[in-house]
């Protein structure tokens, strides 16, 4: 594992885990990969807490909504008949006079804790770069 830091432009491998409170709402054991300081994968200040860490390192970092994935929104939750939904994608194991869909982002509206543990950091090569822009585009 090389002990360079991670600044701008650096290649990066991390796995991480997401808590409220003490429950885990989300945990990535695969390996994620990134090019650091484009803002395109990390909340900015993720990655402005990776500034500086190295292989082996584990952050913690509190999310708040505004600072991540923003406020509750009641008004993006839309209440239908079921009548309107087409039978073929209705799926009623009891009687339902309404289907409800809620547009807000599941980790809306949270405080959360980010468990991020670095495995590698190196300097990105040309490869690793178009890899992450396909990637991008993929996503």
């Amino acid at each position: 594992m090389s002990q360079n830091e991670i600044k701008n432009s650096m290649f990066v491998v991390l796995t991480y885990e997401i808590y409220e409170g003490a429950e885990i709402l989300e945990q990535v054991e695969n390996p994620v990969t990134l090019i650091h300081g484009q803002g395109k994968k990390l909340l900015p200040k993720i990655e402005e807490a990776l500034l500086g860490k190295k292989s082996g390192d584990i952050v913690e970092i509190t999310i708040k909504p505004e600072e991540g994935f923003g406020s509750y929104d009641e008004t993006l939750i839309i209440k239908d008949d079921i009548s309107n939904v087409p039978k073929q994608f209705r799926k009623i194991d009891e009687i339902i006079a309404f289907v409800n869909k809620d547009g807000n982002h599941y980790l809306c509206g949270k405080i959360l804790t980010y468990k991020i543990t670095i495995l590698d950091v190196r300097e990105s090569t040309e490869y690793d770069r178009e890899q992450d822009k396909l990637s991008l585009l993929n996503s």
